[in-house]
C-alpha cells in the first residue's frame, strides 16, 4: 500500500501539473485554463508538503509562470508591489525588534501575573489577546507579526523548547484567534473590507459595522470555542515550569520603551484608518523605517543581513502570482459558471445557505481569501435568483463560505504564521479542517436559526 506521505503527495501533484500543462500546450481551445490549472495544482502540492525549501518553491513559481506565458512579466511579479508584501516586510522587521529588544519576554512575564502556572490559562489568554486585537488593528497580518512573537516568548517563561508541543499550541492558537473569529468585525480583515467596499459599489448595499457584527457572531463565537477546546485538547499533556518572575524588579529598557511607543502609534494608525484613510501598509513601512534605524537603538546596522529573513514576503508574493495565474486564464470564471449551471432552483431555507456557502467556499479556494469577493460579489445577484435567498442573506452567506479555510494556503495570514514560526504545517491543516467541518455541520444551521429570529 502507497503510504500518504509528503513526498508522495508532492511526486502525485508534480505529475499532474506537468500533464495538464502538457495538455494545455496541445489543444487549442481553453489551452490557457489548463496551463493554468496545471500550475496551481503543481504549486499548491509544493506549499503543502513543503517538499522543496519555501524560497526555492518561490522562484519556481516564478520561473515556471514565465515560461507559461499565461500573464504577462509584470502581472508575475505584481504581488512585490502589492500592498500586502510590503505590510509583511515592515511586519518581518518589527516582530524582530519586538523579539530581539527583549520586549516580546517583558510581555510574557505581566501575562503570567495573570495567569499563573496555569498552562490552560495561558492558552485561554492568548486566545482572548488574538480576538481582542481584532477590534484594535484592522489587518490580520501585523495582528499575527505581533502576537507570535509574545506567544513564543511566553511558551520560553514556561520552559517549553521551541518545537515542544505546548510552544506550538500557544503560537497555533494566537495565529488562529486573531484571524478566522474576527470575521465578525466589520473593520478587522482585508477579504471583509473588500467584500463589504464590492456590495456597496456593485449593489449600493450600505452594511454598517454592528448590523454586520450581529449577522456573523454565531459562527464566529463556535471557531472560537473550537479553537480553544482543540488546542487544550492537543496540549492536555504539556507540563509546563515557570520560571520565577519579581514584577518590582523589572523595568522596560530604553529599546523597549522607544520600540512600545512606535508600536502604540501604528496600533493607535491601524485602528482608526476610517477616520484617516491611510493604507496599514503605509503606516508600518514608517514603523519599520524608524525602528531598523541604527540611530534608534532598536536594531543594529547589521540585522538587515544577520537577523531579518524575508523569504516569507517572498513566499507571499508568489503565491499572489498563482492567484494571478489562476484569474487571468478565467480558471475562477469557468468553475464559477460551472456551479451556476449545475445549481438546482431552491426556494430559500437551510437547503439554500448550504448551496451558497459551498459556492463561495469552493471559488474562495481557487483564489484567496482577500480575491474571493472580486468574483463572488458579482455572483451575488444569480445565487440570490437561483437560491432564492435574500440579497443580504446571499451577501452574508457569501462571508462565511470566504472565512472558512479548509487549508491554511487560502488565507494568507496563516501562510505567515507558518512561515515564522516552527509550528508543523499539519497542525494548521487539522484545524483548519475540523473548523470546516464544523461551520458546515453546526455553524450553518445554528446561523440560519439566529438569522431567522433576527430577521423581520
Amino acid at each position: 500500500m502507497i503510504q500518504l506521505k509528503s513526498s508522495n503527495i508532492a511526486f502525485a501533484s508534480a505529475g499532474i501539473a506537468v500533464t495538464l500543462i502538457c495538455y494545455g500546450t496541445l489543444v487549442q481551445d481553453g489551452g490557457l485554463i489548463w496551463k493554468a490549472a496545471g500550475f496551481g495544482v503543481g504549486s499548491l502540492g509544493l506549499f503543502s508538503t513543503r517538499a522543496t525549501p519555501e524560497i526555492v518553491t518561490a522562484f519556481g513559481i516564478f520561473l515556471v509562470a514565465l515560461a507559461l506565458g499565461i500573464v504577462p512579466a509584470e502581472k508575475v511579479f505584481s504581488g512585490f508591489v502589492s500592498g500586502g508584501f510590503w505590510l509583511l516586510v515592515s511586519g518581518i522587521i518589527l516582530g524582530t525588534a519586538i523579539t530581539s529588544t527583549g520586549l516580546a519576554d517583558e510581555v510574557s512575564k505581566r501575562l503570567i501575573l495573570y495567569t499563573g502556572q496555569s498552562y490552560p490559562k495561558a492558552l485561554i489568554a492568548v486566545a482572548i489577546c488574538g480576538m481582542v486585537l481584532g477590534f484594535l488593528v484592522p489587518s490580520t497580518m501585523p495582528r499575527i507579526v505581533v502576537i507570535i512573537p509574545i506567544a513564543l516568548a511566553l511558551a520560553s517563561r514556561f520552559g517549553l523548547d521551541e518545537g515542544a508541543k505546548g510552544t506550538i499550541g500557544l503560537i497555533a492558537t494566537s495565529a488562529l484567534a486573531t484571524l478566522l473569529p474576527t470575521y465578525t468585525i466589520l473593520t478587522a480583515n482585508l477579504p471583509t473590507i473588500v467584500h463589504v467596499g464590492a456590495i456597496d459599489q456593485v449593489y449600493g448595499i450600505h452594511t454598517t459595522y454592528s448590523e454586520y457584527f450581529i449577522y456573523q457572531l454565531p459562527v464566529n463565537i463556535l471557531r472560537l470555542g473550537v479553537i480553544v477546546m482543540y488546542m487544550l485538547w492537543f496540549t492536555k499533556d504539556v507540563r509546563p515550569s515557570v520560571k520565577y518572575f519579581d514584577p518590582s524588579s523589572s523595568k522596560l529598557t530604553k529599546k523597549q520603551l522607544h520600540l512600545l511607543i512606535i508600536l502604540v502609534c501604528a496600533i493607535s494608525f491601524w485602528a482608526t484608518d476610517f477616520i484617516h484613510h491611510i493604507p496599514p501598509a503605509w503606516i508600518s513601512l514608517v514603523a519599520a523605517t524608524v525602528v531598523i534605524w541604527p540611530r534608534f537603538g532598536m536594531l543594529s546596522s547589521t540585522a538587515m543581513k544577520e537577523k531579518i529573513d524575508l523569504t516569507p514576503a517572498i513566499f507571499l508574493a508568489s503565491i499572489i502570482t498563482v492567484v494571478t495565474v489562476a484569474t487571468e486564464a478565467g480558471l475562477d470564471h469557468l468553475v464559477s459558471d460551472f456551479i451556476l449551471r449545475i445549481l438546482p432552483d431552491q426556494n430559500g431555507g437551510l437547503a439554500a445557505i448550504f448551496s451558497v456557502f459551498g459556492v463561495s467556499f469552493v471559488l474562495s479556494h481557487l483564489t484567496t481569501a482577500p480575491a474571493a469577493p472580486a468574483v463572488l460579489v458579482p455572483l451575488a445577484q444569480n445565487l440570490s435568483e437561483a437560491t432564492g435567498l435574500s440579497m443580504n442573506t446571499t451577501l452574508m452567506t457569501q462571508i462565511i463560505g470566504i472565512s472558512t479555510p479548509a487549508i491554511p494556503y487560502q488565507a494568507p495570514p496563516l501562510i505567515i504564521a507558518m512561515s515564522l514560526s516552527k509550528v508543523p504545517n499539519l497542525v494548521f491543516l487539522k484545524i483548519c479542517m475540523l473548523l470546516s467541518l464544523v461551520v458546515m455541520m453546526f455553524g450553518l444551521p445554528i446561523t440560519y436559526a439566529w438569522w431567522s429570529i433576527i430577521t423581520p
